[in-house]
C-alpha cells in the first residue's frame, strides 16, 4: 500500500527537501496566472503610449502616378506628384483628461500584476501546508496499521495458547481492517494533494519513497510566527490599507473613471492643430512650379453634438461613483478580514495547543493499554478504543496545526504581506 510505488515515480536527484520558499518562487516562474500579469501591464502601458500620441507630431509622405492613355499639352503620358505633410496638434483638450485616464489605468494594472502574483503565492503556499497536513495523517494511519497488525499477531499468539477468547484476535482484525482502509484513505488524498501544489507550481511533485527524505521541508518559521505573533489591530489596519496591492489598484481605477468622467466636458472647448504640407512635382509643366508649400492653421469647434456628450458625462460619472463604492467596500473588507484573521489565529492556536496535550494523554493511555492487554489485564475491545482514539488524536493534532498555519497565512494575506514569514512586526 506505497503510495509512492503505487502513484508516483521518484525523481533520483529529488534528494533535498522541497521549502516552501522554493515551491512559491517555482510557481511565479511557471504558473500561467503568474506569467500572464505581467502582460497585462505592457497593454496599459501601450494604451498610455496611444494616449501621448495626442500630442505627439505627426509626419506623413504620399505619391501618387497617374498614366493616360492619351498625350498631355507637354507630351506625356505620365505623370507623379509626391507630398509630405506634418501635422501637429497645438490645443487638443480631450487628450488630457485621457491621458489622465491612461496613466491611472497603468498603475492599476500593476498593482493588479501585483496582487494576482501575491494570490498564486498564496494559493502554492495553502497547498503546501495541506499537502504536509495530508503527510502528516498518512504518517498516523500507518503507525496505526502497524499497531493494529502488531497486536493481531498478539491476539492470535494468546488465544492459540488459550490465554484470550477467539474474539480478540477477531476485534484485532477488524482494527486491521479498519487500519488498512484509513492508510487507503490518506494515501489517496496525499496522492492528490501532491497533484494539487504540483499543478501550482508547473511542475510535477512526487511524494517520498517509504524510508526516504521527506518531499516537503516543514515550514518551521511559519509554525513558530503562528503560535506566537500578536499585534494591536488598528496599527495593523492602518499599515494594511497603503500595503495591500488590491486596494492600491482600486484607488488607481476609481481615478481613471474619474479622469474619464471629465474628457466629455472637454469637447466644449475647441481645438487647434497646425499643419505644413511640401508637394513635389518630378516633371513640372512649363505653368507649374516643381514645388509647394503650404502652411495650414486649423481651429475645430463642436458647439453642439446632439447631446452626445452629456449623455457620456452621466454614463462616466456613474461608473467612477460605483468603482469609489467597490473601493470603499473593499477597505471596510480588508479592516474586517483582519480582524477576523486575529481572532481566527487565536481560535486556531489555542485550538492547536489542546491537541497537541491531547495526543500525550491518548499516547500514554494507548501505550499502558496495551501492557495491560498483554498481562491479560485489558480486554481487546479496549485497546482497540485505546488506539483508535491516539490515531483520532493524532489526525486532530495534524488538522490543528494545518488550521493554525492556514490562519497565519490568512493574516499575512489580509495584511498585504506575502505568504513568506519574514518580519511580521514591521
Amino acid at each position: 500500500m506505497l503510495l509512492a510505488g503505487v502513484l508516483f515515480s521518484h525523481s533520483a536527484g529529488a534528494e533535498e527537501s522541497l521549502r516552501l520558499e522554493q515551491a512559491v518562487r517555482s510557481a511565479l516562474e511557471n504558473n500561467e496566472r503568474a506569467r500572464r500579469a505581467p502582460l497585462r501591464v505592457e497593454q496599459a502601458a501601450g494604451q498610455l503610449e496611444r494616449a501621448r500620441g495626442a500630442f505627439l507630431p505627426s509626419l506623413t509622405a504620399a505619391g501618387t502616378g497617374q498614366y493616360r492613355l492619351q498625350e498631355d499639352r507637354s507630351g506625356r503620358n505620365t505623370t507623379s506628384s509626391g507630398t509630405i505633410t506634418l501635422s501637429q496638434p497645438i490645443l487638443a483638450p480631450s487628450a488630457f483628461p485621457s491621458y489622465s485616464q491612461a496613466s491611472h489605468q497603468l498603475e492599476a494594472e500593476r498593482w493588479n500584476s501585483a496582487q494576482e502574483r501575491r494570490a498564486v503565492a498564496f494559493d502554492t503556499a495553502r497547498a503546501f501546508l495541506q499537502t504536509l497536513a495530508a503527510e502528516r495523517v498518512l504518517e498516523a494511519a500507518t503507525k496505526r496499521l502497524d499497531r493494529a497488525q502488531a497486536n493481531l499477531q498478539n491476539a492470535e499468539a494468546r488465544a492459540a495458547a488459550g490465554l484470550a477468547s477467539i474474539n480478540d484476535a477477531t476485534r484485532a482484525t477488524l482494527e486491521v481492517a479498519s487500519a488498512a482502509r484509513e492508510v487507503a484513505t490518506a494515501e489517496g488524498r496525499v496522492g492528490t494533494a501532491y497533484l494539487g501544489l504540483g499543478f501550482l507550481m508547473g511542475r510535477p511533485i512526487a511524494p517520498p519513497r517509504l524510508g526516504g527524505a521527506p518531499a516537503l521541508a516543514p515550514p518551521d518559521r511559519t509554525t513558530q510566527a503562528a503560535e506566537s505573533f500578536e499585534t494591536n489591530p488598528d496599527d495593523q489596519v492602518r499599515a494594511a490599507m497603503d500595503r495591500r496591492p488590491d486596494l492600491r489598484a482600486a484607488q488607481e481605477r476609481t481615478e481613471a473613471l474619474r479622469a474619464s468622467a471629465k474628457e466629455p466636458l472637454y469637447r466644449l472647448l475647441p481645438s487647434l492643430s497646425a499643419s505644413a504640407q511640401v508637394r513635389f512635382l518630378p516633371d513640372p509643366l512649363p505653368t507649374e512650379r516643381g514645388r509647394d508649400e503650404i502652411a495650414t492653421l486649423n481651429l475645430q469647434w463642436n458647439i453642439f453634438d446632439a447631446g452626445f456628450r452629456y449623455a457620456d458625462r452621466r454614463t462616466r460619472l456613474a461608473q467612477a461613483e460605483s468603482q469609489a463604492l467597490d473601493e470603499s467596500l473593499l477597505r471596510r473588507t480588508i479592516d474586517n478580514e483582519i480582524r477576523v484573521a486575529l481572532v481566527s489565529l487565536r481560535a486556531a492556536r489555542e485550538a492547536f495547543k489542546i491537541a497537541d496535550d491531547a495526543i500525550a494523554a491518548a499516547q500514554r493511555s494507548s501505550d499502558e493499554t496495551e501492557i495491560l492487554y498483554r498481562q491479560g489485564l485489558a480486554r481487546a475491545i479496549e485497546l482497540t478504543d485505546a488506539n483508535a482514539r491516539r490515531y483520532d488524536a493524532e489526525v486532530t493534532r495534524a488538522s490543528a496545526k494545518l488550521s493554525m498555519e492556514q490562519a497565519y497565512l490568512e493574516l499575512r494575506y489580509a495584511l498585504g504581506f506575502g505568504p513568506i514569514d519574514e518580519n511580521l512586526s514591521r
